[in-house]
C-alpha cells in the first residue's frame, strides 16, 4: 500500500506535495483542515477542472523563501479549464523572502543569472515561466469563483487573470504591509484580455498600484492574452490611501459595458483611469458603455515613497488619458470631499474624445482655499448632459466646466 503523504501545517515542513496529492485525487471539493501554525508551499498548486480548494477563512498558507513562483493556478492554460473555485485562507506570498520585483530590481543591482528563463523575449512575447512576483494566475477558465480570502504581501499582483468567462471574484481583502524592493506594481486583482461576464465585488484594503485593473492590452511580457474585455460589474471598493480604484487600459482592444459602483476611499493617483499607456502606440484606446455610480472619494496624501516619485501624484479623480476614445460615459452620484489638493475632479485630456458624456447628481465639497474645477475638458466631447451637480466649499469654488477642448452640444 502506498504510504500516505503527510500534511503538516506546522510552518516548517513543506506541504506542497501533500496538498497537490489531494487535488490530484480527482475529488471535486478539497477542504484543508485548520493548520497548527500555517501551511507552507514551495511550488504552484494546480487546480483542475470541476474542483474547489477551500480553507478556513483565517488559515494561513505561506510561500516558502526563494520559491519565486505562483502560489495557485489552473492546470491547463492552453486548452482551458471549467468550473474552478478557491475559497478562504490568508494567502501570504512572503515577498521579503522572494526575489524582488523584476521591473525595479535592475535599478538597484544587476539581475542574477538564471533569475528568469533566458528563452523569454522580454519585449515581444509573453512567457509563462517568467518570474513576476504574482501570487495567483488563472488563464482560460470558464465558470470561475474566488471568494472570501486575503491576499497578503505579493511582490507585484495579488491575482492575475486572462480569458476568464462567467466569473465571480468577491469578498477579497488586500493585506499589503511589506514590499520588495518598493510598492510599485502591487495591484490587487488584475484582469487581462479576454475576460467577460464577471462580477467583482466587496474588495477591501490598500494597494500600491491599481486595486482593480482591466487591461485589454498590456506589456507583452506581463499579459497572457491581448484582447477585448466586456460585460463586467464592479460593486464595492473600500480603500484608504490607495493608488487607484480601477484602471482600464486599451490600445486597440475594446473595453465595453463596464459598471463600477459603490466606491469609498482616498486615492493618491486617481480613482478611475481610462488609459492608453504609451504615446508610442498609434492605436487609440477603445471604450464604450462605461458607468460610474455612487462614488464617495477624495485624494490621499502623502503618496508612498516608490520609484514613481519622479511623476506627479496629482492626477484628477476621474482621468481620461490622451489617445483614448470613449463612446458613452455615464457618471452619477460622484461625491468628492477634498482636503488635500485642488485638482479637477473629472479631466478629459487633449487628444481624447467622448461621444456622449452624462454627469448628474454629483459634486464636490472643497475644504481648501484654492479653487477647484469640476470638469476640465481639453479634448473632444460630442454631447454633454449635466444635471443637478453642485460645487460647495471655499469662496473660490472653481468652474463647473473649464478647459480649452471642444464640446459640440450641451444638453
Amino acid at each position: 500500500m502506498q504510504n500516505k503523504i503527510k500534511l503538516y501545517g506546522d510552518g516548517i515542513h513543506d506541504d506542497t506535495e501533500a496538498i497537490q496529492a489531494l487535488l490530484n485525487n480527482g475529488v471535486g471539493y478539497v477542504k484543508l483542515p485548520p493548520a497548527k501554525v500555517h501551511y507552507r508551499i514551495s511550488r504552484p498548486l494546480m487546480l483542475h477542472s470541476n474542483q474547489e480548494l477551500a480553507l478556513d477563512r483565517f488559515t494561513v498558507i505561506r510561500l516558502a523563501p526563494q520559491s519565486n513562483c505562483y502560489m495557485l493556478t489552473n492546470d491547463d492554460h492552453e486548452n482551458g479549464n471549467v468550473n474552478i473555485a478557491v475559497t478562504g485562507g490568508i494567502w501570504d506570498y512572503n515577498n521579503l523572502e522572494q526575489s524582488p520585483n523584476y521591473q525595479l530590481a535592475h535599478r538597484l543591482k544587476p539581475a542574477l543569472p538564471g533569475e528568469n528563463p533566458s528563452q523569454c523575449n522580454y519585449n515581444q512575447e509573453y512567457c509563462d515561466g517568467f518570474y513576476r512576483g504574482v501570487a495567483f494566475l488563472f488563464v482560460n477558465v470558464t465558470h470561475f469563483t474566488m471568494q472570501g480570502l486575503t491576499l497578503r504581501n505579493p511582490v507585484t499582483y495579488g491575482a492575475q487573470f486572462a480569458k476568464l468567462q462567467y466569473f465571480t471574484v468577491e469578498d477579497i481583502t488586500f493585506d499589503y504591509k511589506t514590499w520588495n524592493p518598493a510598492p510599485n506594481n502591487m495591484d490587487g486583482v488584475h484582469f487581462d484580455g479576454g475576460c467577460r461576464f464577471g462580477r467583482i465585488a466587496n474588495l477591501k484594503g490598500t494597494c500600491y498600484d491599481d486595486l482593480v485593473a482591466l487591461n485589454a492590452n498590456d506589456g507583452l511580457i506581463d499579459s497572457p492574452f491581448q484582447g477585448p474585455i466586456s460585460d463586467i460589474d464592479i460593486d464595492g471598493i473600500f480603500s484608504e490611501n490607495c493608488h487607484s480604484a480601477v484602471r482600464m487600459l486599451s490600445f486597440g482592444a475594446a473595453i465595453k459595458r463596464i459598471n463600477i459602483r459603490n466606491v469609498y476611499g482616498t486615492f493618491y493617483r486617481y480613482t478611475v483611469g481610462i488609459t492608453h499607456w504609451s504615446e508610442q502606440v498609434k492605436e487609440k484606446g477603445v471604450f464604450d458603455d462605461i458607468r460610474l455610480e455612487n462614488f464617495f472619494v477624495g485624494k490621499a496624501h502623502p503618496h508612498p515613497d516608490d520609484f514613481n516619485t519622479s511623476f506627479t501624484p496629482e492626477y484628477p479623480m476621474i482621468f481620461l488619458e490622451p489617445q483614448t476614445r470613449v463612446g458613452k460615459l455615464i457618471i452619477s452620484n460622484l461625491q468628492r470631499e477634498e482636503h488635500t489638493v485642488a485638482i479637477p475632479t473629472i479631466y478629459i485630456s487633449e487628444n481624447s474624445e467622448v461621444e456622449w458624456l452624462s454627469i448628474r447628481d454629483s459634486g464636490c465639497r472643497n475644504r481648501l482655499e484654492a479653487a477647484m474645477d469640476f470638469l476640465v475638458n481639453e479634448g473632444q466631447v460630442g454631447q454633454l448632459f449635466m444635471q443637478n451637480n453642485i460645487l460647495l466649499g471655499s469662496s473660490s469654488r472653481g468652474k463647473m466646466i473649464a478647459g480649452n477642448g471642444h464640446i459640440k452640444e450641451i444638453i
